[in-house]
C-alpha cells in the first residue's frame, strides 16, 4: 500500500485515540485513574533516593517544553530567514504557536490536577492534562527533522528519525518520573502532538510556492526535484537543499590541521593555567597572613554598605547572564545564526574551544589557589566558602562575548556591526563583573584575573581557528589549470616577457605538434613552447582561406626571412611572427 494512502487512516486513528482519552479523564475513569496513579508512585519511589538521577532527569526534561520552543520560535526561524527559506520559517512559526495555543486551551478545557506524590522532584505550575513538555517536544524536533529533510540521505534520516523518537520518548519518562504528569498526561501530549504536526505538513504540502514562501525548487533531468527524491511521498518539501544545508557539501575544514591545533592548545593551556596559578600565589601574598590587601577588601566592604532592594534585584538578573544557564542561551542564539550567516562550522569550533577551555582553567585554579571569599555578607549564602580566584562568572562572560565578536568581525566588514558587538561585549561584561562584587563573592582581584583568563584563551582560540590566509591545496586548482580570462576553458599561460637574450626559435614541429585543429591537444597547454618561455615571438592560429593561404611548402612573407617551412592542417595554419627584431636565415 502507498504511503500517501496509509496517511489519512493513521491520522483518524491517532485524532480517535486523543479524543477518546480527553472523555475518559474529563469523566474521572476509576481504572484510568488507579493506573495512573500506580505508575506516578512507582516511578517516584524508585528515583526519589538517588541524587545524581534526580539531577540527571532535571537535565533531560530541560530537552522539552517551552523554552525548546521558545528557541524554535526565535533563532529556528531567524536561521531560515537568513538563509530564505521563506516557507520553512513560515511553517516552523506556524507549528509552534499553534502548539503553544493547543497547550493553553486543553489544560484549561479538562483542568486535571498535578499528581500527589511522596516526595515531589519538581515544582510545576498549572494543570497536567496533557503534558506540555511531551507535547512541545515532538512538534519542535519533528519540525526540525520535517525542514531539514531534504538535506538527508535515507540512512541519515533514519538516524535523525531515530534520535528524535529517543529524545521525546526521554521527556515524557522524566515528566511521570519527578511526579508532575500522569501517564495519561504524557501520552496525551504525544497524541495530540502528532496530529497537530501531520494537520500542518499537510497544509505546507499543497500551498503554492509562490513568491512569498520561495522561488519553485529546480527540477531534475527525470522529473520532480531533487529534494523531492529525498523527501518520502506523505511528506511536504519546505525548502531547498541547497539553502537548508548548514554547511556546503564540500567545504574547507574548521581547523585545518587538527593535530597541530590539539598541540598548540594544550601548550597554551598549561602556560596559562601556571600563570593565573603564580598571579594567584602574588595576589595572596600581598596581603597580611591570609588576609587580601587592605584596597582589595575595602572595595568588597563598600559596595556591601551601598546595597539597596532595588540595585538587589538588578543583581539578581544579572547573575543569570554569568550563570550556566545564561551562557547556555546565549550559545544556542549565537552559534546556530553564526553558521547560517557564514556557513561555515568555524564559528561553532571557536566557541566550543574557547568555552570548554575556560571551565577547564577556571576550575583547575580555583581548586590550586583556594582563596576564600569576601568576609561581607553574601546575597546567594549557598556559594562555597572558598573557590573565589579567579571568577567563573565573569570569565565565562568575557569569553562568549568575545567569541561572538571575533565571529562579526569574520564575517563583515560593516563598522556598525562591528561596533555594536564590540560595545554589547564590554558592557555586558563590566555589568557581570559589577555584580559579581556586588554580591560580595569576589575581590576585585579575582574579577582582574577573570579577564586575562578570558581575553588570554579567547586569544589563543582565535589564533587556532584563523582562517587560512590562502587556499587550501586541493580546494583551488594551481594557477596553471585555471579558466582563462577570456572563459574559454582553456589554461592560463605566462605572459610573454622580455628579459635580454631572446631564445632560439624552437622547430617546426614542435610549434605545429602542440595544437590540433587550433585547440590544445591534450595533455598540452593551450599556448605553444614559444609563448611559455621568455622571448619576443608568439604564436597565432588563424582560418585557412582558399584565395589567401599559400600553397603546401610555399615561403610566404612570414616565413621567408624564419627558415621554417608553412604547415598547415585542415581548417587551421599555425603562423610564426617576428617582433621588431631581424633574424637571419639559417644556412
Amino acid at each position: 500500500m502507498p504511503r500517501a494512502a496509509v496517511g489519512p487512516p493513521l491520522l483518524l486513528l491517532t485524532v480517535t485515540a486523543f479524543v477518546l482519552l480527553l472523555f475518559l479523564v474529563r469523566g474521572a475513569w476509576s481504572p484510568l485513574r488507579r493506573i495512573d496513579q500506580a505508575v506516578a508512585d512507582g516511578l517516584n519511589d524508585a528515583v526519589a533516593g538517588d541524587e545524581v538521577l534526580v539531577r540527571a532527569l532535571r537535565i533531560v526534561t530541560d530537552l522539552g517544553g517551552s523554552a525548546v520552543l521558545a528557541w524554535l520560535m526565535s533563532v529556528g526561524v531567524a536561521w531560515l530567514l537568513l538563509r530564505r527559506q521563506v516557507r520553512a520559517a513560515l511553517y516552523a512559526a506556524v507549528a509552534a504557536l499553534g502548539a503553544w495555543a493547543l497547550i493553553s486551551v486543553v489544560k484549561v478545557l479538562v483542568g486535571r490536577l498535578r499528581p500527589v506524590v511522596d516526595d515531589p522532584l519538581a515544582a510545576p505550575s498549572g494543570l497536567s492534562f496533557p503534558s506540555g513538555h511531551a507535547l512541545s517536544s515532538l512538534v519542535s524536533y519533528g519540525v526540525l527533522l520535517l525542514v531539514f529533510l531534504p538535506t538527508m540521505t535515507r540512512t541519515q534520516r533514519r538516524l535523525f528519525t531515530a534520535g528524535a523518537a529517543t529524545i521525546v520518548a526521554l521527556v515524557g519518562f522524566t515528566r511521570i518520573a519527578l511526579g508532575v504528569h500522569y501517564l495519561s498526561d504524557v501520552v496525551a501530549g504525544w497524541l495530540l502532538g502528532a496530529v497537530w504536526l501531520t494537520v500542518t505538513a499537510v497544509a505546507f504540502r499543497h500551498w503554492p510556492s509562490d513568491h512569498l514562501l520561495g522561488r519553485p525548487l529546480p527540477p531534475v533531468p527525470g522529473g520532480g526535484t531533487a529534494e523531492r527524491s529525498r523527501v518520502p511521498d506523505p511528506l511536504p518539501v519546505l525548502g531547498a537543499a541547497r539553502g537548508l544545508r548548514p554547511v556546503p557539501e564540500h567545504h574547507a575544514p574548521a581547523l585545518g590541521r587538527p593535530a597541530v591545533a590539539a598541540a598548540e592548545l594544550l601548550v597554551a593551556w598549561v602556560l596559562l593555567v601556571g600563570s593565573i596559578y603564580g598571579l594567584g600565589l602574588l595576589v595572596e601574598g600581598m596581603g597580611s597572613g591570609t588576609d587580601p590587601p587592605g584596597w582589595d577588601r575595602a572595595v568588597s566592604h563598600d559596595l556591601a554598605d551601598a546595597r539597596t532592594p532595588w540595585l538587589s534585584d538588578v543583581a539578581e538578573g544579572l547573575r543569570f547572564l554569568g550563570g550556566g544557564t545564561g551562557i547556555a542561551a546565549g550559545v544556542a542564539v549565537i552559534g546556530p545564526l553564526a553558521v547560517a550567516v557564514t556557513r561555515s562550522w568555524r564559528p561553532m569550533a571557536l566557541l566550543t574551544l574557547a568555552l570548554i577551555g575556560q571551565v577547564t582553567v577556571f576550575l583547575v585554579t580555583s581548586v590550586l589557589v583556594n582563596r576564600t571569599r569576601p568576609d561581607v555578607a553574601q546575597l546567594r549564602p549557598e556559594l562555597p566558602p572558598t573557590a573565589s580566584f579567579p571568577s567563573g562568572h565573569v570569565t565565562a562572560t568575557l569569553t562568549l562575548t568575545a567569541c561572538a565578536a571575533i565571529i562579526v568581525f569574520r564575517a563583515t566588514g560593516s563598522t556598525p556591526w562591528r561596533l555594536t558587538v564590540v560595545g554589547m561585549s564590554a558592557l555586558l561584561t563590566a555589568a557581570v563583573a559589577a555584580e559579581r562584587l556586588y554580591a560580595g563573592a569576589h575581590y576585585l582581584t579575582d574579577v582582574l584575573a577573570s579577564l586575562l583568563l578570558a581575553g588570554s584563551w579567547t586569544a589563543i582560540c582565535w589564533w587556532v581557528t584563523r582562517p587560512p590566509r590562502t587556499p587550501q591545496p586541493g580546494n583551488t586548482p594551481p594557477a596553471a589549470q585555471r579558466t582563462s580570462a577570456d572563459g574559454e576553458g582553456r589554461r592560463r599561460c605566462p605572459p610573454v616577457w622580455s628579459l635580454g637574450t631572446p631564445l632560439p626559435i624552437p622547430r617546426a614541429r614542435s610549434i605545429t605538434e602542440s595544437t590540433t585543429r587550433g585547440r590544445p591537444r591534450p595533455g598540452a597547454p593551450a599556448c605553444s613552447p614559444l609563448t611559455r618561455r621568455p622571448g619576443r615571438y608568439e604564436v597565432r592560429t588563424g582560418k585557412r582561406h582558399a584565395d589567401t593561404m599559400p600553397e603546401e611548402g610555399r615561403a610566404t612573407p612570414l616565413t621567408a626571412g624564419t627558415g621554417l617551412p608553412h604547415r598547415h592542417d585542415d581548417d587551421r595554419t599555425t603562423r610564426v611572427v617576428q617582433h621588431g627584431m631581424h633574424h637571419r636565415p639559417q644556412a
